[in-house]
């Protein structure tokens, strides 16, 4: 028979040998188990980020809850037209009437509770004539939503272009990066050779060139620390405008940043489409035309109402007889019904004549907002127009420029291995090669939201933005 101790040492090392195997299980099972699926790389064109993003924009959708107000007083504006009701129903003690209408037992004046009474009035009545201002609040309300959906409008067409800014902006830090990398790469090279040449006694050769280097090398490396932090910013920017999950990688269909090959409108046709298209004229025109027919409406007070109605009320009292004389009227135990024509007229010209007042501000300021519109505008065309141009221009330039940067480094290097140049020759051109193609990849940055600007200025992006908005929300 074994011992306690014995028994006590087959537990542990029975526990160890268990614990060993149920390890050795799950160290086999984990890749089956713990294996998880990449998480799927949202391609991005700027046309989809920029759709992505004004579906999702909680600004847009707020704009959007401004049309469903003015939808909702077009629909009160258009119920005005139709009958409407009152009705009133009382409930309560009936004072004791006993005989007729002649002699009565009773009297008013000495009251004394019996029974009880229910009493139900009503009226209906029919608007057929309001000096217009019905029809004119209607109209008004239908102009009122053209300007709300005009801002919906203009808020979707802010948020693309801040999409564009983030998309180029992205593509351009990518395209510097590179750029930091090759002439880093090529520095480095650089200074290793000279690194060697001083090892060696090389004549001709001294530390200045390599410090040269180095400087050059520093100044590049806090470069590239601010391409990348500019290249994290556009691209959280990017995920933020499409509301993208933080989770979701994201890669944009572009890998390079190169001008887009898209002939720009001319000025005359920019300008012309402004008038049309741009959401400002739009909520300038619409909101004239709403605040005209608010100033008719607010008007129309001066006049009366004319309607057809119904009006009457049924009582019923517990302890009371319905009166036959015509001539005789107990409230409490009648029904009447009668229908009329009739008139109403609210007087407090005082007030009124305030309302009009405040209506007729309001129109001058809205027309004064359009003349703004008309004179500020069509700069802004011509604006985005002339930068376009310099943009185009630069490209151009810079294109030439740079290329020609990049043969004086390529023969900068080659003479240096030679030996017939100097390591500062290297950096100067270096420096000169990189400040010309990150200037070329500025103007392709620039000339590509200039075209974007100029779309956006002459209202052209409207169509677009339109197509992709969400769906109305629901108030209830």
């Amino acid at each position: 028979m074994m011992s306690s101790n014995t028994l006590e040492r087959v537990r542990v090392h029975a526990g160890l040998m268990l614990a060993l195997v149920i390890l050795c299980v799950a160290m086999a099972a984990r890749p089956a188990f713990a294996r998880t699926e990449p998480s799927a790389v949202k391609m991005l064109t700027v046309d989809e980020a920029v759709a992505l993003a004004v579906r999702n924009s909680p600004e847009i959708k707020a704009k959007q809850f401004a049309v469903l107000m003015r939808q909702s007083q077009r629909a009160q504006a258009d119920a005005a037209r139709f009958a409407q009701l009152d009705v009133t129903v009382v409930g309560g003690p009936s004072p004791r009437a006993r005989g007729d209408q002649v002699e009565s037992p009773d009297s008013k004046n000495a009251v004394s509770v019996s029974g009880v009474f229910g009493l139900a009035t009503f009226n209906i009545i029919q608007p057929i004539y309001a000096f217009g201002k019905i029809n004119n609040l209607r109209a008004a309300a239908t102009h009122g939503m053209a300007v709300e959906e005009a801002r919906v409008h203009q808020k979707a067409t802010e948020v693309a272009m801040l999409v564009r800014e983030a998309y180029y902006g992205y593509l351009l830090a990518v395209s510097l990066e590179n750029l930091a990398l090759e002439i880093g790469a090529q520095l480095g090279g650089t200074m290793k050779k000279v690194q060697r040449q001083l090892d060696a006694g090389v004549p001709g050769v001294d530390n200045v060139d390599l410090l040269k280097l180095r400087t050059f090398q520093g100044q590049l490396e806090k470069q590239l620390n601010d391409i990348r932090q500019g290249k994290a910013l556009a691209l959280t920017g990017l995920r933020t405008l499409t509301g993208l999950e933080p989770s979701l990688p994201i890669q944009l269909a572009d890998t390079r940043l190169q001008p887009l090959e898209r002939q720009a409108p001319t000025l005359d046709e920019s300008l012309s489409d402004a008038q049309r298209l741009r959401p400002e004229f739009v909520q300038a025109r619409e909101g004239i035309q709403a605040f005209e027919r608010l100033l008719a409406a607010a008007e129309a007070d001066y006049y009366p109402m004319v309607f057809v109605g119904l009006f009457g009320n049924l009582a019923e009292a517990t302890n009371r007889d319905r009166l036959s004389n015509p001539f005789l009227n107990d409230p409490l135990m009648d029904d009447v019904l009668a229908p009329v024509l009739g008139m109403r007229w609210h007087f407090d010209l005082g007030v009124t004549a305030g309302k009009v007042d405040e209506v007729a501000a309001e129109l001058g300021q809205v027309q004064q907002q359009h003349a703004l519109a008309e004179q500020g505008i069509p700069f802004q065309v011509r604006q985005a127009y002339l930068e376009l141009q310099q943009h185009q221009a630069n490209i151009a330039a810079t294109r030439k420029a740079f290329r020609s940067g990049r043969q004086w480094l390529v023969a900068a290097v080659a003479n240096f291995d030679l030996g017939v140049g100097e390591g500062k020759d290297v950096a100067e051109a270096a420096l000169a090669y990189a400040q010309l193609h990150a200037a070329y990849f500025q103007a392709v940055y620039s000339y590509n939201l200039s075209l974007a600007k100029l779309d956006h200025r002459a209202g052209r992006d409207v169509a677009a933005v339109r197509e992709q908005l969400p769906p109305m929300p629901q108030v209830r």
